[in-house]
């Protein structure tokens, strides 16, 4: 997509149970993204998004200095996306990759914090906007290809994903007559047990551009569409009074023998 230009995309077709948000998203026009801050949460939400920038190897969670902010409805309504500064300007864009002002490729990224530890298999994300036709096989690296690293308790980092090990894990969403669109869902779930990682506790997790397969900037970017509801760990004192509501009912049951 040309990011110079306001864009109108015409509305297809209702997309069964995913009909309100796709529909939107495909109608949109890109002059509507709105700053949102760092970080940002969504109404009713249980985690908060926090965007960064200048993530490349040396530092892969980005660097601080930055008035990056969230931004949301870039392209695309709903949607949400990052705007990073360059020059003492703030460049609206999603997540891909730019280069900095001395000329380097980095990557924009949206790491989203849950408010409490969650199942690592509970956990999904749906992403859009790859330019993905029905058939593909992989990423465009013309376009933009993701990563994905997911955190564990204190921040930890649990596994990183590169494109070709996410594209095979995503599952696309269709019509009423089965033909694809380009919103796809993640599923933490079968990423980590694909990479033999069992279920663990979750912090968060981030999504950024990869910049090791060909791609270069500035890259068209993709955006985050939604994070799925996730199973909460419980906190060891609820686990505690479980345990002994438990241990209760067992003695009750014994006493009445």
């Amino acid at each position: 997509m040309n990011h110079q230009q306001s864009q109108i995309r015409r509305p297809s077709k209702p997309f069964g149970s995913f009909a309100a948000l796709a529909l939107l998203a495909f109608s949109s026009i890109a002059s509507a993204q709105t700053l949102q801050g760092n970080p940002y949460r969504p109404a009713g939400a249980d985690y908060q998004i926090y965007a960064s920038q200048g993530i490349d190897s040396s530092t892969p969670l980005g660097k601080s200095g930055f008035a990056t902010q969230v931004n949301t409805d870039f392209e695309f309504k709903p949607s949400i996306g990052v705007a990073y500064e360059k020059g003492g300007k703030m460049v609206q864009f999603g997540l891909g990759l730019y280069k900095n002002e001395t000329n380097i490729t980095q990557s924009t990224g949206l790491t989203i914090k849950y408010d409490s530890l969650v199942t690592a298999y509970s956990g999904s994300v749906t992403v859009m906007d790859f330019d993905l036709k029905d058939g593909a096989t992989g990423f465009n690296p013309a376009k933009v290809e993701p990563l994905l690293t997911i955190f564990g308790v204190n921040n930890s980092v649990i596994a990183t994903f590169n494109p070709g090990q996410i594209f095979p894990s995503m599952v696309q969403h269709t019509d009423n007559k089965g033909k694809g669109n380009d919103i796809w869902d993640i599923n933490f779930g079968t990423l980590l047990s694909k990479a033999n990682i069992g279920d663990t506790m979750i912090s968060g997790f981030q999504l950024s551009a990869d910049m090791a397969n060909g791609e270069v900037a500035n890259s068209d970017p993709y955006l985050l569409l939604s994070v799925g509801k996730t199973q909460t760990v419980p906190e060891p004192a609820s686990m505690a009074c479980l345990g002994l509501g438990v241990l209760m009912l067992v003695r009750r049951k014994k006493s009445r023998k």
